[in-house]
Formats: structure tokens, sequence, C-alpha cells
């Protein structure tokens, strides 16, 4: 069966990098650009992980991840932040794991293989 990820980031070009990481590992991606969006696609759907901007229109991933573990979502969750002294409270709102941006086209694939297994992903 194939993977699937839900991916919330505001910025295009950070959802067309993931997109073609995704097609390239053979994984579905859900690409929202808002927080509400992916409040909604998280409670309706079953995701392999699910990776969140933490600064977004509508609700912060900070707010959705804590809103999520209270409903008993236990999917994995990544934290995507350009504030690394953020990293603490992060894990306390119930992200698995956080990474720093900008990030390269070498850590989205980290990340797909790290969450999802091993996959296609080209070299």
């Amino acid at each position: 069966m194939q993977k699937k990820i839900l991916y919330a980031e505001d910025e295009f070009t950070n959802r067309k990098i993931m997109e073609i990481q995704c097609r390239k590992a053979q994984v579905q991606c859900h690409l929202v650009e808002d927080g509400r969006t992916a409040l909604k696609a998280a409670r309706e759907n079953l995701y392999d992980l699910i990776i969140l901007d933490q600064y977004m229109p509508g609700l912060n991933g900070d707010t959705l991840a804590e809103q999520l573990r209270k409903e008993g979502i236990n999917t994995p969750m990544i934290a995507i932040t350009s504030d690394d002294e953020k990293k603490d409270y992060l894990r306390e709102c119930g992200f698995d794991a956080i990474y720093i941006k900008p990030l390269r086209q070498g850590d989205y694939q980290g990340i797909i293989k790290k969450f999802i297994g091993e996959s296609n992903i080209e070299k």
C-alpha cells in the first residue's frame, strides 16, 4: 500500500520541493497551505506522517500538533521552523522531530526515508 504524507506549508516553493521528492519516493503527498485545512485533513484521513510548518495562516503548527494529540492522533509529526530556539517547546507540543529552515532537497529526502522507510528516492 502506498504511504501517505500530509504536508502543511504556506510557502509554495517548499510545497513544490516536497511534492517532487514524494513523487520520486512513490509516496502520496497531500499538500495544504494553512493550518485549518491541515486540521481538517488530519481528522478525515489516515496519514503515515504529518509535517507542519510552525508559522502558517489560520493555525500555527504548534497549536495544530497539540490539538491533534489531544484528539488521539498518534501519527508521527514533524515541525519545520525557522526558529531554532523553539525546539524544546515544539517537542512539548507533540512533535516527534524538528527541522530548521531552510531545508534543501536532501533534507526532504532524509525525512521521507527516516519516517516513511526506504524508498525509491533518486540519489
